[in-house]
Formats: C-alpha cells, sequence, structure tokens
C-alpha cells in the first residue's frame, strides 16, 4: 500500500471510530429505557362493567289476576278466594281461588265441591280436564262428563295425616282428590271401583295421563290412604321440576 493510500485508510478508520465514539456518549447521555412488560402480564385490564339491575319482579296481585282472567276467559267457573288462616307451620295459599266448573267438549264440567286451590294449579287441572278427562269419557263411554268429585282441595295438614310427616300439597293448595266422575247418562264412576271393562279402562286411562300433567298421582294400590281416591298435585319433587311420582 502506499503512503497515500495509507494515510486515507487510516483517516477513514480514525472518522469511524470518531463517529462510534459520539453516538456512545450520546447514548450515555439519554436516560435508560425501562425494560419491555413480560408478554405473559399483557395489557391492564379493564374492570368489568357492572351488570344491569334485575327487571322488577311483576306484583303478586298482577300474576293472580292474569291467572283468575285466563280461567274464567277459557270458561271455567272461577273466583277469588281468601285462604283461611294457617294452624300449622308451612301452610298457605299464594293466589287462591274457588274453582266450580270447567269448561269441556262444549259444555260445563261441575266441581261440586268447589275446591280452594292456587290459581296455578287450578290452571293445571282445567287443562287435564278439558283435554284428558272429558274427551277419555266421551271416546271410552259415549257419554259426556259432567261432573267431578275433587274434594275440598286445601287442606292445613301434614301428608297422610301422619304426626311429623312433610306439609301436604293440599296445605299449599297444590292438590285435589278425585273421588268420583258423574257422566251425562248419570253413571257415577267411583275411583275406588268401577263397573265393566269400559269404565275400568277409562279411569286406567285417564290415571296413567295424569302422570303427564302432574308431579304426584297416588290412586287405588298405591297404599291405604288412596284406596278411594285418586290424589293429584303438582308439588315439585326436590331440586328437580321433571321428577314425578305415579302410583
Amino acid at each position: 500500500m502506499t503512503a497515500p493510500s495509507t494515510q486515507r485508510a487510516r483517516c477513514l478508520a480514525l472518522a469511524l471510530a470518531l463517529g462510534a465514539t459520539a453516538s456512545l456518549r450520546a447514548m450515555a447521555d439519554e436516560p435508560p429505557l425501562p425494560p419491555p412488560r413480560p408478554p405473559e402480564f399483557g395489557a391492564p385490564a379493564k374492570a368489568p362493567e357492572a351488570p344491569p339491575p334485575p327487571a322488577p319482579a311483576a306484583p303478586k296481585e298482577d300474576t293472580a289476576s292474569t291467572c283468575l282472567g285466563k280461567l274464567i276467559a277459557d270458561g271455567a267457573g272461577a273466583e277469588a278466594a281468601t285462604a283461611p288462616p294457617a294452624s300449622a307451620e308451612g301452610c298457605g295459599i299464594d293466589t287462591p281461588i274457588r274453582l266450580s266448573s270447567i269448561m269441556a267438549d262444549g259444555g260445563a264440567v261441575s266441581l261440586p265441591d268447589r275446591p280452594l286451590v292456587a290459581c296455578e294449579f287450578a290452571a293445571v287441572l282445567a287443562d287435564y280436564v278439558r283435554l284428558v278427562v272429558a274427551p277419555l269419557g266421551q271416546a271410552t263411554l259415549h257419554a259426556k262428563v259432567t261432573a267431578i268429585e275433587t274434594g275440598p282441595g286445601y287442606d292445613c295438614r301434614t301428608q297422610d295425616r301422619i304426626a311429623g310427616a312433610k306439609i301436604s300439597a293440599h296445605a299449599k293448595g297444590l292438590a285435589v282428590d278425585f273421588m268420583a266422575i258423574t257422566l251425562a247418562d248419570k253413571r257415577r264412576i267411583l275411583v275406588e271401583r268401577q263397573t265393566g271393562a269400559d269404565e275400568a279402562s277409562y279411569f286406567r286411562a285417564i290415571r296413567t295421563a295424569a302422570c303427564g300433567w302432574f308431579t304426584t298421582v297416588l290412586g287405588p294400590g298405591a297404599d291405604a290412604f288412596h284406596a278411594n281416591n285418586m290424589h293429584l298435585d303438582i308439588e315439585q319433587h326436590g331440586s328437580s321440576a321433571s321428577y314425578r311420582i305415579c302410583q
């Protein structure tokens, strides 16, 4: 390498060195940057938004009025009632009504006992009579169902009146006990016993169908307490709304 070339190379190296030194000095004068945020922490999370307040429940009076109004609109003989004072803990009816008749097959099916029941139970009972009991009576026995004996409905007592037992569904207005069914031709079909194969077939059919409408169905053969009646209620068993007792 010639002297001029060497000199130029040295000058270039010096210039590069001076530039690098200046850059390092400038970097030394700047404040250090913080380390990057670890990825597992991510961006700060937003505070969760408060859920909207729940909609206020409909007043009980409005619910009762709607239920009773629908029953009457469907042709039932029903009226608001007052439950007697509870004589034991756990007794009482929400939306009590007196049910005196149910419209089915174009005519009224009388309930001569005028049971005192909760309106929600009355709605289920009315559908069962209108869609099952009355049509099957006409189809099987060739006569209209004109009356059903149900007992009083509400009764503040324990199950089967056994001391210390659980409060009965009757004590909440959620049950009736079918005792007999009267037809337009004056036949009176007892739950306890039927006359002839047709009556037996009819009762067996409405008893089996009842399990689709009520959570508890107990009749003759279930136990001694139901030898002469068919108990129907809509009380929930435990936490399951679909569990059924059909005996």
